[in-house]
This record gives structure tokens, C-alpha cells and sequence, in this order.
């Protein structure tokens, strides 16, 4: 009986596989009121290169991708990382692997696979490695179902990891001036604002690790921070705190940053409360870069400011590591760091799932591969001529 079942699950869906209904191409293009709010220099970036594009429009390209599967029957709803791609790789002098969970929520499997094969075909294209392609993808897949049949494996480091590390550890005094460096100016009624909210969260810190030092969290400089390409136009704001003694030297960066809602995005569950909730489960549960300090920080009123905010409802706040670098296109120096990127985020994607929905993944993602690849290689075409049509204004 069981046998028979799973034949029928799996001929239901190679039946979506084979008689889905084709979509009607059109551009992929950003939220209008998000370009609009776009300063000048971001814009001039997105026109530069279309990978670029890609990471600036992700919420336009999950919806598309929701819409291009919204014929699957029951489709495994998973913790997604929310926007897996290769800019996201990231190490540290300890590990490595993809970071920056801003975007993850729950939802089916199938957004993170397209996304992170959609940065491949991108990332091959502007390199000049076109014809890779398919390689690359092939090895994303080899990592993705070895993490979802063999979560306890661990594939060797990539050599670009390696490659790219300090030689000796960054000094801490260097790296804290450059952190103050990003730091764009406060006025008085927002910093007041924010040294009273995180008086606030301290008292919430310490009440659940109450190994922190009583000053630990006391501001001595902030600032708006203005990093980013996909997070660029959300509000984060930088801070030096004196972490966990009065010696300058181990002051500690902290980051917050707005949680942006995700709702309206068809095939995404909706957020829990509160939504920042859903950014420290995906780093907990997917990531592999730890934070000494990650939660849900206490709403904070703001007063009125240049871009209209008055308030945070959600925000979250996390402590920066000193030897953290993200990988960037040129940093690879061949397809084969490249595909070593594929394979281990692949495998980080597919480890990270819970046992409950491993073993339904890896059949249906079997089943599912070739529609993948093709609707993959199709929205990356809508996404190039949207991104053709911002070039050319």
C-alpha cells in the first residue's frame, strides 16, 4: 500500500512536470516605489551589471518563482535562507558558508534552489564562463542532495576559502576604526532614541545571559549604516559598544536593522510574531557563521527623519566578526571555485532541513530537477531584459 502511494505522489508530480501551463514572459522588475527610493549612486550600480540587479530585486524574483510552480500539488514547505545566491558566501578565520538571512522565512523548498541556480547562470555569465553552466548547476545538486540524505557529512573546505583568509588576524583597533568609518551621522532626537531603546535591550540581554557585563551594551558611537545592494535602501544603523570591559580594545560593532516585510509573496507562510523572529531561526537554523550576540531587539520610536520613518516596528540586532569577509565575483578565479561554491552551498541549503522533510525533499527534488533548470533558465532571461530596460534610461 505505501508502495503504491508513493508511486502516486511521484506520477502527480511528474505530471505538473510535464503538463504545467506555460507563463506569459515579461520583465522581471523591482517594486516601483523601491527604485524610487533608490539613492542615484545604487541606481548607477544596478546598471552596471546584471547581477547586480538580481540581488536588488529579490522579492520581485520569488514572487515570480512562486508564480512559476504555483501548479505544484502540496509543494515541501521548508526554513528557506530567503535569498541564496553567491555574493552570499561569506568566511571567517573559523568557517565559512552562506550568510545574511534577512529574507528567510518559511516557505517551499524550490525558492532557494532556483535563486541560487539563477546567481550561478549570472555569476558564470559576467565572469565569461557561460558555458559552465550546466556543470555548476549539476554540482549545487550534488551538494544539495548530500546534504539532504547525509547531513553529518563535510565536504573539504573550498580552496578559494582558503585562499582568501588574512594570513595573521585583523587588529582589532583597525578594524573598529573602519567600522566608525561606516557610520553616517545621527541627529540628536534619533540618537537619543537609540541609546534609550538599547538601554532597553540590554536589560533584556542581561536578564537571559546575565554573564554580560553590566556596560556592556552602553553606546559610545553610532550611525546610520548604508552597506548593501538588496539591504540598501532598508534602515540599519551601526554602533560601538563597550562590550565586555571599559578597555577600548574589545569594544564590540553592533548592527540593527529593520526586518522588511515579506507579506504578499504568494507561496511565502506568513511571518510569525514578531517577524523578526523568522531572521534569528533561519541564521540558527541554516547558518553556519555565528553571532555572540543575535536577537529580536525591543521596538524603538524614532523621530520623524529625511526618510519618512517613524518607527521600527521590527528590528533585530547582531554583533559583527572581525575576520568576516564576503566572497565577491572577482574574487573567483576559474569556474572551479565557483562550482565549489555551488556544492557546498548546496549541501549547507540541504543539510540545514529538518529529518521530518528530508527524505520527501530529496525524492521530489529528483523528480523536480529538469523544470527547475528550465524555469530557472527562464526567469533569468525576464530578469535581463528588465534589467536591459533600467540600463537603458
Amino acid at each position: 500500500m505505501q508502495a503504491l502511494r508513493f508511486v502516486g505522489i511521484v506520477l502527480a508530480i511528474l505530471c505538473a512536470v510535464s503538463y504545467a501551463p506555460a507563463l506569459a514572459r515579461r520583465p522581471l522588475r523591482p517594486d516601483p516605489l523601491v527604485l524610487a527610493s533608490a539613492p542615484p549612486e545604487l541606481i548607477d550600480q544596478l546598471r552596471t551589471n546584471p547581477f547586480t540587479y538580481f540581488r536588488f530585486i529579490n522579492r520581485a524574483w520569488t514572487a515570480r518563482v512562486c508564480e512559476a510552480f504555483a501548479d505544484l500539488p502540496s509543494p515541501t514547505i521548508v526554513r528557506l535562507h530567503g535569498d541564496a545566491h553567491v555574493e552570499q558566501f561569506a568566511l571567517t578565520q573559523d568557517t565559512w558558508g552562506l550568510h545574511d538571512f534577512d529574507d528567510s522565512t518559511r516557505g517551499p523548498a524550490f525558492i532557494d534552489v532556483v535563486r541560487f541556480l539563477g546567481s550561478l547562470d549570472l555569476a558564470s555569465r559576467q565572469r565569461g564562463w557561460s558555458s559552465a553552466r550546466n556543470r555548476l548547476w549539476n554540482r549545487f545538486f550534488d551538494g544539495y542532495r548530500l546534504g539532504l540524505a547525509n547531513p553529518d557529512s563535510r565536504p573539504r573546505e573550498p580552496e578559494i576559502v582558503r585562499r582568501l583568509r588574512q594570513p595573521s588576524p585583523v587588529a582589532r583597533a583597525a578594524y573598529l576604526e573602519w567600522g566608525e568609518r561606516q557610520m553616517q551621522p545621527l541627529d540628536e532626537a534619533n540618537s537619543t532614541a537609540l541609546a534609550s531603546g538599547m538601554e532597553t535591550f540590554a536589560r533584556l540581554m542581561r536578564s537571559d545571559r546575565p554573564e554580560l557585563a553590566p556596560g556592556y551594551f552602553a553606546v559610545t558611537r553610532a550611525g546610520w549604516l548604508r552597506l548593501g545592494v538588496g539591504s540598501a535602501t532598508k534602515r540599519k544603523i551601526l554602533m560601538r559598544v563597550a562590550g565586555p570591559t571599559a578597555d577600548p580594545d574589545d569594544d564590540v560593532l553592533l548592527e540593527g536593522k529593520e526586518v522588511v516585510s515579506l507579506d504578499g509573496v504568494g507561496c511565502l507562510e506568513a511571518a510569525a510574531a514578531p517577524p523578526a523572529g523568522r531572521v534569528i531561526d533561519g541564521t540558527r537554523q541554516l547558518g553556519r557563521l555565528k553571532h555572540d550576540i543575535l536577537a529580536v531587539a525591543p521596538a524603538v520610536l524614532l523621530p520623524a527623519g529625511a526618510d519618512g520613518a517613524e518607527r521600527w516596528l521590527e528590528w533585530w540586532i547582531s554583533s559583527w566578526e572581525p575576520t568576516y569577509r564576503e566572497i565577491h565575483l572577482s574574487d573567483l578565479r576559474s569556474a572551479d571555485d565557483l562550482a565549489d561554491i555551488a556544492f557546498v552551498s548546496g549541501w549547507q541549503l540541504g543539510m540545514g532541513k529538518v529529518p521530518a522533510v528530508k527524505a520527501r525533499e530529496l525524492s521530489s527534488n529528483t523528480q523536480l530537477e529538469a523544470r527547475l533548470r528550465k524555469e530557472t533558465a527562464l526567469i533569468v532571461e525576464d530578469l535581463l531584459a528588465g534589467w536591459r530596460e533600467l540600463a537603458a534610461r
